[in-house]
């Protein structure tokens, strides 16, 4: 067997136990991060259903063959440093698993805010991966690491945190003078909506809403040539219908009120659920929990894509083959908002291609 044929097994054998229902490792750490306040149990089990759903051997084969990986073309002998944001469960996972599958040595700095879930499965590839050459370690303070030095870095976070981050990895001498960064600093989604039937509205409901709105594939903006007005009555009701399955773990502090109240005194058109805020115009983007509405066509998606540039992740469109020209790189569908493929690439980078240069 060719060792990334057995890189495959491996990790597939690794995903198998991971999820298992009798996993008690995993069902202890989801209970912690449930009763410590980190995220909600909705929230868990949907991320690991995502991550069900997108991993299997087809899956990765085909990831394997599009990012041009072989038993001659891989990432053996390098050292890769993950730094693992903690924003949503499990929002680290891609990073940690492209980095075992290109055959590289993978470090993992573990978020505390999100101490538990990762390190289960990090922990059953350790054991899955006993008889192989697969190198994983992890630690929650980058302490720890000190004088590690690594050909590699990943890690995702706003502009104004690459500096801090930075300063930490020269501090603790973590990197080589050649050492290669990969930094996401995308921090929001955007929807192009031409249809309003009871499906598309659900999705939608979901892109906004699960998780909080927080994760960098949330949909922040959306785009549609039907104004808010048109489809308030139906989108009430979806993410009402959301709430009810997923309610919502954190909520936003009293300055969602007081644009509410703004917005009522200007006349701006709004639908305000309490925890969540879906405005038409006054794009600002100055706190979270809220959805800006704009009304438009593809045209306007185009102009808002080039304004906001790297800022923005993917845009969603309710029909898969929407062709918007130079965006193509970015669209996806509504439906997979929150499940992406275990091979999508953030910020347009494809982590598994930029681990093998």
């Amino acid at each position: 067997m060719s060792d990334l044929q057995n890189r495959i097994d491996t990790l597939l054998k690794a995903i198998d136990n991971w999820l298992s229902s009798d996993n008690d490792y995993l069902m202890d750490a989801i209970d912690r991060t449930v009763r410590e306040g980190y995220f909600s149990f909705p929230d868990i089990t949907f991320a690991l259903d995502a991550l069900r759903q997108s991993i299997s051997k087809e899956s990765l084969e085909a990831w394997v063959e599009q990012a041009g990986l072989s038993d001659d073309v891989d990432a053996k002998g390098q050292n890769v440093f993950c730094l693992h944001a903690g924003n949503l469960p499990l929002v680290g996972f891609q990073d940690a698993f492209s980095t075992l599958l290109s055959g590289a040595r993978y470090t993992g700095k573990i978020s505390r805010k999100d101490p538990y879930l990762l390190p289960t499965f990090l922990n059953e590839v350790k054991k899955t991966a006993v008889w192989t050459d697969m190198d994983v370690q992890w630690t929650h303070r980058l302490r720890d690491f000190e004088d590690m030095r690594h050909d590699a870095i990943i890690f995702a976070g706003s502009e104004s945190s690459v500096p801090d981050v930075k300063e930490a990895i020269r501090e603790y001498n973590l990197a080589k003078e050649d050492t290669r960064y990969l930094i996401r600093t995308a921090h929001f989604s955007m929807a192009y909506l031409d249809s309003t039937n009871q499906e598309s509205i659900k999705q939608l409901a979901e892109g906004m809403l699960r998780y909080g709105g927080q994760g960098c594939r949330s949909v922040a903006i959306v785009v549609s040539p039907f104004g808010l007005s048109e489809v308030r009555d139906e989108l009430r009701e979806a993410n009402i219908n959301f709430w009810k399955e997923n309610p919502q773990h954190t909520k936003p502090g009293p300055r969602l009120r007081q644009q509410y109240a703004y917005n009522q005194a200007v006349e701006r058109p709004q639908l305000w659920q309490e925890h969540y805020l879906i405005q038409e115009g006054g794009l600002e983007f100055d706190q979270g929990f809220i959805c800006y509405w704009v009304e438009g066509d593809r045209s306007t998606v185009s102009e808002l894509a080039d304004e906001y540039g790297e800022h923005l992740q993917s845009i969603y469109t309710t029909n898969a083959n929407e062709e918007i020209s130079g965006l193509e790189t970015k669209i996806e569908s509504l439906a997979s908002v929150q499940k992406p493929l275990i091979s999508w690439k953030p910020d347009g980078v494809d982590t598994l291609e930029w681990l093998m240069k």
